[in-house]
């Protein structure tokens, strides 16, 4: 009998290790829209279950880039050039047949091409890590956390569907980005916000982070909550290789050097970009001052991905789009456009 609540006990620790597990036991991912919200009284979000969906694939193992729109096209190659193994396709959706494609579509297996200890150990990006490194690397929010691996999860093949508006819009009434996938990046890794499961804090989530700042949840799905360094510095961007000495041992991080705002990382449901934190500043593609950062963690200007112009999220800094947070987390609790679907 002793055995037996021992093992039960055990189970019901596992079920709550995971930023995707809801308090229900299921996973939210499978092509769900976001959660929309009215504007009520006092200034208060009031809103309804989104739309579900079962997402097929569009792009069926292979990138047609021919109707994605002028303004969009430098961005999407660069989803489908970056990758050299877990390729990633773009295409469009023309649902009705009129020769107006509604959507672009992003399809990935959700696998980063970068080190990770949540690989199994026989994948070529397998690399150890000492999730103590966490301590030092969030010490800003340490707070006796535990740092640890998230429960027996790894990185499992995914099948990602990310379709965004062809000409997405500022939305009149806000769409809440939930739990769960809320974009792609270029490298094909689920984006997520700021959000934890219920009654877990997402604080505590850092300490699982892996040397990539990403970690899996229970169905495997890699995933970003906070700015993704590896792949900024695959990208070409500025990051700092910080060391640590403690009690003898030596830890060693990335972090980013506040000089990446004008580096493309993805793409939210919306449509809508995703930049690199504003850190030491940021100017436009003219190098012109640029718009405050609004309630939505954006601003509309020029960058060098789209020379006429085009609102753009950023990863959260310390002062800017929201709390004052020493964490560099990924946008807000909003979409600023009304968003398209993600599942898979």
């Amino acid at each position: 009998m002793k055995n037996i609540l021992i093992l039960i006990l055990s189970i019901f620790t596992l079920s709550l290790v995971g930023c995707e597990t809801m308090s229900n036991g299921k996973h939210r991912m499978k092509g769900e829209r976001g959660k929309k919200h009215d504007r009520g009284k006092g200034g208060k979000h009031e809103g309804k279950k989104g739309k579900r969906e079962t997402v097929s694939s569009v792009c069926n193992g292979k990138s047609d880039l021919s109707k994605v729109p002028d303004n969009y096209l430098s961005a999407m190659i660069k989803y489908t050039k970056l990758n050299q193994e877990y390729l990633i396709y773009v295409c469009t959706e023309d649902s009705d047949g009129d020769g107006n494609p509604e959507f672009i579509v992003v399809e990935s297996t959700g696998r980063p091409e970068h080190k990770s200890v949540y690989y199994d150990s026989s994948n070529k990006y397998y690399e150890d890590y000492d999730y103590t490194t966490n301590i030092h690397k969030f010490a800003a929010v340490y707070e006796d956390q535990t740092p640890r691996r998230a429960g027996r999860n790894t990185i499992e093949e995914q099948t990602l569907i990310l379709k965004m508006p062809v000409t997405p819009t500022s939305a009149v009434d806000k769409t809440k980005t939930d739990f769960g996938a809320m974009g792609i990046a270029l490298n094909g890794v689920s984006l997520f916000n700021e959000n934890a499961a219920p009654g877990d804090e997402i604080t505590d989530e850092l300490f699982t982070f892996d040397q990539c700042s990403g970690h899996p949840e229970n169905r495997g799905t890699y995933h970003y909550h906070v700015d993704p360094v590896c792949l900024i510095q695959k990208l070409g961007g500025k990051v700092n290789e910080v060391s640590k000495t403690d009690s003898g041992t030596t830890y060693n991080w990335l972090e980013d050097s506040g000089d990446n705002a004008g580096l493309l990382l993805g793409f939210l449901m919306d449509g809508f970009p995703v930049y690199g934190p504003i850190g030491n500043g940021e100017k436009d593609c003219k190098a012109n001052a640029v718009p405050a950062i609004d309630e939505y963690n954006g601003h509309l200007h020029c960058t060098a991905d789209f020379s006429s112009g085009s609102y753009h999220y950023h990863v959260k800094t310390a002062t800017q789009g929201g709390k004052n947070d020493p964490v560099f987390w990924i946008t807000n609790n909003y979409f600023y456009g009304e968003p398209g679907l993600i599942g898979q």
